[in-house]
């Protein structure tokens, strides 16, 4: 834009040539013709460049509200605003409707994209996410600690040069999104690490749409592996304990079928076996039927009670089965409410009970203690018996694990007892621990939540 004296200047100077075209016809003809020449000529200069500029200056407005943006110093196309209307006003009011859609367009994308990464972070499956080259370009968190690798470290990264103490875990995912990204099928195997397969992961990978890349997910298997694994040990070890008193009772059957001339005494010690056994072998149909029962237990049965009382009652009942038994009862309150199954519950520490007569010497010397601390009850059990070896003390919890196995089937013992305590603390949210040394005794503590 031209200053004011400028202007002033440049309009002084038109009309003095004005005035000398006017003047000169009059002097020279073809002076003059050629000042007319000139005059017309800048009269259509003025004309162009004031059209031109009124034309190109909307324009220019334009591309200056633009260039930021083309230049990456703004992150998004800015509002496009003209002094003057017209037609340009109109394709900028175009363009800034435009702008906003495509504004709108990114931020549905960026929440949609937002939305489905806050789906992916809150699955229990590890989520990777690689291009056509095996570079990542998505991992959730699940899947980071399962590769043992940092977020950082892996976004962005090509499968086969990631550093990680699960260096064979990536070894094989490597090798599965490779065979999924040359065949484009969908592959699930079955990974296994540590001794014995500790571990479980189930790898699947996939291509993506469109041939872009493919996806690998791990999930953790683990759990269902060793579920499994228990179940066939449950099946195993519950057919070889009814096998032994089925043997025991069919042969001593066989025995009084076969050799009806017994004498009376021997007669007697065979029945007397094949009742005894009897009676084990109801037993243990007895605790398989209840370790059913108490894995999944009725919310409805969950009711207040008092926990010194029913501590009171047990030893009742232990007393009145065993009654040379000196059990003592110390309680730091005289009513602590728990929220339990007291069935349950009862039957845990009777469990608990009957083992610290059954390993102790006569008269056995149990004692009793119910305690609050740190926002848990804790009900101990202490007796003065035989101990557990320190090797045990880690099987103790097992289903059919018994210490003295001799004791145990003298007894009627199937190894049942403790694991159904186990079960039942963790019904309850609650746990059990134990301490023991051999000769002096053995101390279990069950640690319920305190009643709200």
């Amino acid at each position: 834009m031209l200053s004011f004296r400028k202007k002033v200047i440049f309009f002084d100077g038109i009309l003095f040539l004005v005035f000398v075209a006017l003047l000169f016809p009059f002097v020279h003809f073809e002076v003059g013709f050629l000042l007319y020449g000139a005059l017309i000529l800048m009269l259509y200069s003025i004309m162009t460049w004031a059209i031109i500029h009124r034309l190109s200056r909307p324009i220019q407005q334009i591309i200056d509200a633009i260039l930021p943006y083309q230049e990456g110093r703004e992150e998004y196309l800015p509002r496009i605003v003209l002094n003057r209307g017209g037609e340009f006003s109109k394709l900028a009011f175009t363009l800034n409707s435009l702008t906003e859609k495509i504004q709108k367009q990114i931020a549905n994308l960026t929440q949609q994209r937002k939305e489905t990464e806050g789906i992916l972070e809150s699955l229990g499956e590890g989520v990777v996410a690689l291009d056509t080259s095996a570079t990542v370009t998505f991992a959730n968190q699940v899947a980071c600690r399962m590769l043992a690798v940092s977020h950082n470290a892996l976004v962005g990264a090509p499968l086969d040069q990631i550093k990680s103490s699960s260096e064979g875990l990536l070894k094989k995912c490597h090798e599965l999104v490779l065979q999924v990204l040359q065949t484009s099928e969908p592959i699930v195997q079955t990974w296994t690490s540590g001794e014995g397969g500790n571990v479980y992961l189930d790898l699947t990978s996939a291509p993506l749409a469109l041939q872009n890349g493919a996806i690998l997910v791990i999930q953790d298997k683990t759990s269902d592996y060793k579920v499994l694994e228990m179940g066939k040990d449950f099946i195993a070890n519950a057919s070889h304990e009814l096998r032994t008193p089925i043997t025991i009772i069919r042969g001593y059957a066989e025995t009084l079928q076969d050799l009806p001339e017994l004498s009376s005494e021997m007669r007697r010690d065979i029945t007397e076996t094949i009742v005894r056994t009897s009676g084990r072998l109801d037993k243990l149909v007895n605790s398989l039927l209840t370790m059913a029962d108490i894995e999944n237990p009725s919310e409805d049965r969950i009711r207040t009670c008092d926990l010194v009382l029913l501590a009171e009652n047990c030893k009742k009942q232990l007393m009145t089965a065993h009654p040379t038994v000196k059990i003592v009862m110390k309680s730091d309150s005289l009513h602590v409410p728990v929220a339990v199954d007291s069935d349950l519950l009862d039957l845990a520490l009777m469990n608990l009970l009957e083992n610290g007569v059954k390993y102790s010497s006569l008269p056995a010397e149990i004692e009793i203690g119910v305690k609050t601390l740190d926002g848990h009850v804790h009900l101990s059990v202490q007796d003065k018996g035989i101990g557990i070896p320190a090797s045990d003390l880690p099987h103790i919890f097992d289903r059919f694990y018994t210490v003295d196995k001799a004791r145990s089937r003298k007894s009627g013992g199937a190894g049942l007892g403790l694991s159904i305590v186990k079960t039942v603390l963790e019904k309850h949210k609650g746990r059990v621990m134990v301490t023991s040394e051999l000769g002096l005794g053995s101390r279990f503590t069950l640690v319920l939540p305190a009643f709200p």
